[in-house]
């Protein structure tokens, strides 16, 4: 039995459930927080861990800088470890090793394949590795050479409500048109957490969720798009470019000039580290309160206009820095 013998009103539902669930998983209504803390502790009941303390911030970004903030103060460990992806894969693999053996095979693969959500596939992939691009430089600072494990270990923690939307409406549709109400009660532990949480960060003493954007806009074939604006915001600002499901670079570059950059850099005692034809690699001298960051700077020299890229401390050559940067934005 596939796809094509459902009723014609069975594949109606189809993308009734698929747009039902998109809703709710690319919501941009702020989270109900004592809804998501409700929803976060019936998660770690059904692992059968003890219930975290419960921390609620405006963005991804500001969970990590809140990690950041712990590391600094060595008290990082006051997290424990991360709830690992088998662990919480333990609740959807026991609903669809149920489905196995309520559906036929070829039924349920036509149908996981009718609900795959690549809008939110894209979402959740544009904002990890814009915040891994940020994050592994800030981290680079303070931990020498093995600052992607950090960065790995924060996002082994954490759990994104777009990521559930396919198995969502799917597992949702299979309850309510074959009937197996039997399965809805756990069910229900999945989708109140997408219902409900943004992205949430799962470790053993602490949860800290994140709220849902602001703002989600997109093109005419459903890729995360905005012209001139952020397509992605949260509510402390924080805010991802995209132009057509790839992220945008060019409205940052716009804004970079002498007036903004110059006097900035000349205030927190930037000093050439090296140079290379028209670019210098500039160094912001360690001073109280303010982070070591390092700079390339480029000089158009027929017209003077002045181009700066923030780069990883790990550079010591002007030459590499380019390179580094050259290389980000062809993959972009």
């Amino acid at each position: 039995m596939s796809a094509d013998r459902l009723t014609p009103e069975q594949r109606a539902l189809i993308s009734q459930y698929r747009e039902k669930w998109q809703h709710l998983g690319l919501s941009r209504e702020p989270i109900n927080q004592h809804q998501a803390m409700n929803a976060v502790q019936a998660i770690y009941t059904a692992l059968g861990l003890n219930h975290p303390e419960i921390i609620i911030v405006d963005s991804p970004n500001a969970v990590f800088e809140y990690i950041w903030n712990l590391r600094q103060a060595d008290s990082y460990s006051t997290l424990g470890n991360p709830i690992s992806s088998s662990e919480w894969r333990k609740i959807y693999n026991n609903l669809q090793l149920k489905l196995f053996t309520q559906l036929p095979i070829d039924l349920q693969r036509d149908l996981q394949s009718a609900f795959e959500n690549h809008l939110a596939q894209e979402y959740a992939n544009l904002l990890q590795r814009q915040l891994e691009n940020k994050w592994i430089n800030i981290f680079s600072q303070q931990v020498v050479n093995s600052y992607h494990r950090p960065i790995k270990e924060i996002f082994a923690s954490c759990y994104k409500p777009e990521s559930l939307i396919a198995g969502s409406s799917y597992f949702d549709f299979c309850v309510h048109t074959f009937n197996y109400h039997q399965l809805q009660e756990q069910i229900a532990v999945l989708e109140e957490f997408v219902i409900n949480c943004g992205w949430t960060f799962l470790f053993q003493n602490v949860a800290i969720i994140s709220n849902r954007p602001t703002q989600i806009l997109i093109d005419q074939d459903n890729h995360i798009h905005a012209e001139n604006t952020p397509a992605i915001t949260f509510k402390d600002g924080y805010r991802l470019y995209a132009n057509h499901g790839q992220i945008d670079l060019e409205p940052k570059r716009q804004r970079i000039n002498n007036f903004d950059w110059r006097p900035l850099l000349d205030k927190m005692n930037a000093v050439e580290i090296d140079s290379w034809e028209e670019y210098q690699l500039l160094r912001v001298v360690n001073k109280i309160n303010v982070q070591p960051m390092q700079f390339l700077k480029a000089t158009n020299p027929s017209t003077g206009e002045v181009y700066v890229s923030k780069v990883s401390m790990r550079f010591t050559s002007a030459i590499e820095a380019v390179q580094w940067v050259n290389r980000n934005r062809k993959s972009k």
